[in-house]
C-alpha cells in the first residue's frame, strides 16, 4: 500500500478526516507564530544592530553607548544581548576594560559600549537587513496560511 492509498483510507474515516484537518490547522498556526517570531527578531533586535551600523561603530575607538545609539529603551534587544552568545559574536560588547564575547551573561549599564567589527558587518546585514522590517509580508503570509487552512478544511469534506 503506498502513501496516497493510506492517506485516502484515513480520509474515508470520519475521525481521520477531523484528525487531518487538525494537523493542517496546527501547521498553519505554527507558520503564523513563526512569521511573528521572525518579524519580532528582525524589527526589535534588528533596530539595535542597525543603530550600531548607522553610527559606524566598527572598533573600540568608535564604539557607542546605549544613549549614543538612542537604544536605552530597547529592553528586548538588551536582554537578548545579555543572554545570547550568538548575538554577542555579532555585536562586540565592551564594558570596564573587558570584551564580553564568551558564553557568560554580560553586565550592561550606561557605560557599556557596543560595536560591530567589519568582519561581522556582512552577516549583520544579511540577518537584520538595512531597513526596518515592513509589516505587509507578515500580514500577507498569515492570510495565505489561513487561506490554505480554509481550503484544506473544505477539500476534506
Amino acid at each position: 500500500m503506498n502513501l496516497l492509498e493510506l492517506v485516502d483510507l484515513y480520509r474515508s474515516k470520519p475521525t481521520a478526516q477531523v484528525n487531518l484537518q487538525f494537523i493542517v490547522w496546527a501547521v498553519v498556526i505554527g507558520f503564523i507564530i513563526s512569521f511573528f517570531a521572525i518579524y519580532y527578531k528582525r524589527r526589535v533586535i534588528g533596530s539595535f544592530v542597525r543603530a550600531i551600523r548607522n553610527a559606524e561603530a566598527v572598533d573600540l575607538e568608535s564604539a557607542k553607548t546605549l544613549a549614543e545609539l538612542d537604544q536605552e529603551d530597547n529592553i528586548s534587544a538588551i536582554a537578548a544581548i545579555r543572554k545570547s552568545s550568538s548575538l554577542r559574536r555579532l555585536i562586540t560588547v565592551y564594558n570596564e576594560g573587558e570584551e564580553a564575547t564568551g558564553k557568560d551573561r554580560v553586565k550592561i549599564d550606561e557605560n557599556t559600549r557596543f560595536y560591530i567589527t567589519e568582519e561581522c558587518e556582512t552577516r549583520s546585514r544579511v540577518q537584520y537587513g538595512n531597513e526596518n522590517e515592513p509589516l505587509w509580508p507578515l500580514i500577507l503570509g498569515s492570510l495565505a496560511m489561513i487561506g490554505i487552512g480554509i481550503v484544506a478544511f473544505f477539500i476534506g469534506k
